[in-house]
């Protein structure tokens, strides 16, 4: 592949490392956010209140909506101000965020007025076999219900920052958000308030604290803002049409995390299951945010751009060459992670409630997830040229087959597990990670039909080279930690932290210098433009 140099290309980066930077941030305010949780919070409040309430609950609403409706909201609001229809296109997103608002405040009506429908619909809590859980989980729907208007609000004002290449604010949004539920957590600590209420009371308040971030990185634009309800304008039957497919595969997607992570879980009567699966998937999801996810945001306006010119082969050459840089770095990285889960998940979380049986069951679920960031990672460009194309149903089949493929594996999972915590867990995690790899390899296919993406030959020979480094890499530092394990002078966070440190140390080099061996010149280019990028920003 050449090296980055067409100037598309640099505003790709230069855009993605804005919105990586507003991310980092998210992350670190959400890195702090867990680490108080699982210390102050026991195993059951926090599967109950945060894993169960928020992330499977109100933060599922809020995915729904935006996964479904910025994909198809971007290229059509993005193609009237192309043409200079600017009224047009504003009477089009007033249209967009008036119905939505009205759609959220029913929508947390009805989560306000009737908790215990959706408690009962989706866990085993009511009666006899949880009962305690299920009262904390109604009342945490009753507080945090008014959160899903802010934060899906924000979704739509997200793309419209996204649309006039406003990137850092937009994403800085969410970190706002974060950083408000950190504070009332951090406060309730102090004041040795009930931390479970004032976490909640947080995350309410920091999804108003988004929308507020957002409105000000569009403080010229507002005075186009007014409660408008346009539904003849033609973009709007094309929205429909676009999200039906989406939303279609979306709520199956959904599905499958609310019966992966939340019913088959809530079988057993053993609390802290749904914490070490929630965890496990935090740091894959931090990645995945920091990087792949960041770059199809930044990847998408220009992708439409490319699609408008009828230009797939420069759409091809962009995913795979992106691709292939990504791959160079996450296929050694969730290697590495799985050598190192247990210290690393030690350093981080253990303390308080969080104790070491909670350690070794993070660090398991930690171990599996972290290796679907390569698969996820080609999938996130991927998708963003199957939507520049607006080829809505590719996604959405091949989504809910694979979606369906992992309930499956879970279901049988339940069958085979027979109460065992542990081995449910597995299931879990590996039926997610092996249906993603799955997924990503079909949607790949796919989209060579249209666009000349990851030609057979060079690509396999790539992913063999990329895995050999890895393999080489991760022999020697397995072989390393488990000396250092048997040192019993290593202990504590100082020991977790040393451990870490010679271990991830060694493996960097050793991967660095079978990717020289190896011809991987994608890792000395990635940290070449990233490095451009940071001078030209820290220059501005």
């Amino acid at each position: 592949m050449g090296i980055i140099n067409t100037k598309l290309e640099k505003k790709i980066f230069k855009a993605g490392l804005l919105v990586g930077i507003a991310h980092l941030l998210f992350k670190l305010a959400g890195l702090i956010q867990a680490r108080f949780m699982t210390e102050y919070l026991p195993k059951e409040t926090y599967d109950v209140v945060y894993t169960f309430a928020f992330e499977h609950g109100i933060f599922t609403l809020f995915l729904i909506g935006e996964e479904a409706l910025a994909p198809a909201f971007l290229p059509l609001f993005m193609r009237e101000l192309d043409r200079g229809k600017l009224k047009d296109a504003w009477s089009f997103a007033n249209t967009v965020l008036s119905t939505q608002f009205v759609l959220l405040a029913i929508a947390s009506l009805l989560l306000f007025m009737a908790p215990q429908w959706v408690v009962s619909l989706c866990t085993q809590w009511e009666g006899g076999v949880a009962p305690e859980k299920f009262l904390l989980a109604v009342r945490s729907f009753k507080v945090l219900s008014p959160a899903v208007i802010g934060l899906s609000l924000g979704s739509t004002t997200y793309v419209l920052l996204n649309a006039h290449k406003r990137f850092f604010l937009a994403a800085f949004g969410d970190a706002v958000w974060k950083f408000c539920a950190v504070g009332f957590l951090m406060v309730g600590v102090y004041l040795h308030k009930d931390c479970a209420q004032m976490l909640m009371w947080g995350l309410v308040a920091g999804s108003l604290c988004k929308i507020g971030t957002h409105l000000y990185g569009l403080r010229d634009k507002l005075h186009h803002f007014r409660f408008e309800f346009n539904l003849s304008h033609p973009f709007v039957k094309k929205l429909l049409w676009l999200m039906l497919p989406l939303m279609a595969g979306i709520i199956v997607a959904k599905l499958r995390d609310q019966v992966n992570d939340i019913y088959v879980l809530s079988t057993v009567k053993e609390s802290g299951l749904m914490q070490a699966n929630s965890l496990g998937r935090k740091l894959q999801g931090t990645i995945h945010w920091l990087v792949p996810y960041t770059l199809s945001i930044a990847v998408f306006p220009f992708f439409c751009e490319l699609v408008d010119k009828n230009d797939h082969n420069e759409l091809g050459r962009l995913v795979t060459h992106f691709g292939r840089m990504l791959m160079a770095a996450f296929i050694p990285f969730a290697l590495l992670i799985a050598v190192i889960s247990v210290p690393f998940t030690a350093l981080i979380f253990q303390g308080g409630f969080f104790d070491e049986t909670a350690v070794q069951r993070t660090a398991l679920t930690l171990s599996f997830y972290t290796f679907v960031l390569p698969a996820m990672a080609i999938e996130c460009l991927t998708m963003q040229a199957f939507f520049a194309n607006r080829r809505m149903w590719t996604v959405t089949l091949t989504g809910i087959f694979f979606s369906t493929l992992s309930i499956v594996i879970s279901w049988v999972g339940l069958q085979v597990a027979n109460g065992n915590g542990v081995l449910m867990l597995c299931f879990i995690a590996g039926g997610f990670t092996l249906t993603r790899i799955m997924k990503s390899i079909t949607l790949t296919l796919f989209l060579k039909k249209n666009a000349p993406v990851f030609p057979f030959k060079e690509t396999w020979a790539f992913l063999i080279r990329v895995t050999s480094a890895s393999l080489i890499a991760g022999a020697f530092a397995w072989f390393v930690l488990s000396g250092l394990t048997g040192m019993e002078q290593l202990s504590g966070r100082i020991g977790d932290l040393v451990k870490l440190g010679v271990t991830g140390g060694l493996f960097g080099v050793i991967y660095l210098a079978a990717a020289f061996i190896f011809k991987i010149s994608e890792i000395h280019e990635l940290y070449n433009v990233i490095k451009i990028q940071l001078l030209k920003i820290k220059g501005a």
